[in-house]
Order: structure tokens, then sequence, then C-alpha cells
């Protein structure tokens, strides 16, 4: 080091004090500090305070820092050993991805399983009165909210007389529950008794609204020796 003076040479003490410097320049330092008391005093603090912070206790490492530090240094080797070996690298990512779909579903496990048992309570209240009827299962299976009866088989009686048209009301269960001529008709005493005759060995299909059968009224026509219902008939009775 050439011209040296105590403003180059103090910012080299402290290197001077831990001899990391190369041995020419800490031959120019020695010669300073022999000849410059400000210098000396001034590495004489440089060597206390180093002295100072050899002395000072050592700050122990909490357990949990400890901890944490062999956690990740695990986890780091285990990348290092999955990184080698791509069989174990898959199945580590499918467990991985596993245990995050497991993780999504925990939340909704208990509403679920809370919703399931109470569908399966309220069906079990009301499955009683459900009912299916065979003849929905049919090709020509009713469309919309409401169905009018129909006749399943006519009487195998029959009876002489003229065409008959009479208003017969059918219940829920397929039975006639009443029956009775139009207004302004001519029909005898006999005639109404062979038309009761005739309703009462005919099978009948009741009135359906909203899947369950209800009571309906409807016209009935005989026209020699063959039934039909009039479409023009009057709208269903519950």
């Amino acid at each position: 080091m050439e011209d040296l003076s105590c403003k180059t040479v103090r910012p080299c003490l402290w290197d001077y004090a831990a001899k990391v410097l190369e041995q020419p320049e800490h031959v120019a330092i020695e010669s300073h500090l022999d000849t410059c008391r400000d210098c000396d005093r001034y590495l004489t603090d440089i060597s206390s305070m180093r002295t100072g912070f050899r002395h000072m206790p050592v700050q122990a490492v909490p357990p949990l820092v400890n901890t944490r530090l062999q956690v990740i240094a695990s986890r780091e080797r285990s990348r290092q050993l999955l990184r080698n070996n791509p069989a174990a690298w898959l199945r580590d990512k499918l467990d991985r991805a596993l245990l995050s779909f497991d993780r999504f579903l925990k939340p909704y496990a208990v509403p679920a399983t809370g919703g399931l048992l109470a569908s399966c309570f309220c069906f079990t209240l009301i499955a009683h009165s459900l009912q299916l009827r065979p003849y929905l299962l049919d090709h020509d299976m009713p469309i919309g909210l409401y169905s009018e009866m129909t006749i399943d088989n006519a009487s195998p009686f029959s009876f002489s007389t003229q065409d008959i048209t009479v208003e017969v009301t059918v219940d829920a269960k397929g039975s006639v529950t009443d029956y009775k001529n139009l207004a302004g008709s001519n029909l005898t005493r006999e005639e109404l008794e062979a038309m009761g005759g005739f309703l009462l060995y005919t099978t009948f299909r009741p009135a359906i609204r909203s899947g369950q059968p209800v009571a309906s009224t409807r016209l009935l026509g005989v026209r020699h020796m063959n039934y039909l219902i009039d479409s023009r008939g009057i709208p269903h009775q519950d």
C-alpha cells in the first residue's frame, strides 16, 4: 500500500485484526501502527470489540424452528428421491390428488347425508299414498294432467230398445254411482232399468287427475247394441 495515512488505514483494521489481508498489506499497516498511536488505539478497540462478540451467549434455536427445519429437509430429500423414481413420483401425485379430493368433499359430507336421510324419511311417509295403475303401462297412456274415464269392457248382456243416451257418474274406483236420463229425453221406466242392468255389468276406468283416480261424470250412449262415450259430454265432476 502506498501513501499510508490514518484515513486509508482505519477501514482496513478490521481485516488486519482478522488476519485476512495479503502479506504486503499486512506489513505496511503494521509499519503504520508502529508510528501512529491513534490508529494503534483504534486497533485496540476493534480487538476488544471482537473479543466481546466472541464471548456473547449463543442464542439457542427454538424447538419449533428446529422441528420445522427438519420437516423442510425431510420434504426436500423426499422430492429428490421422487425425481429419481418416476413410478414413485406418479404414485405420490395420485395420493395427493385423492387427498385433495377427500378434503374437498368433507365439508359436504354431513349436509349431503342429512339431506339423503331426510328424503328417505319423507318418502316413507308418502309411499303408502302412491298407487301404480296397471293401465298406465299400456301403449295408450293418458297424456296431460287429466284424462277422462273410459269403458274397459261392455256388458255381455244386450237389450232391445231404442238408442239411449244417459248421464253416468263413475267414482274413483271405477264403480257406477249414479245415472240419469238427459233433460228432454222420453225414456220409460223399463228402458232406464235396462240401462241400469247394462251399466251394472260394464267395467270402467276412472278418470285420472295428476296421476290419481277421481270421480267424474260423462254422457254414455248406446246405439244398436254398441256403446260409445259422447265426447261432447258434460265436464267432469269430483
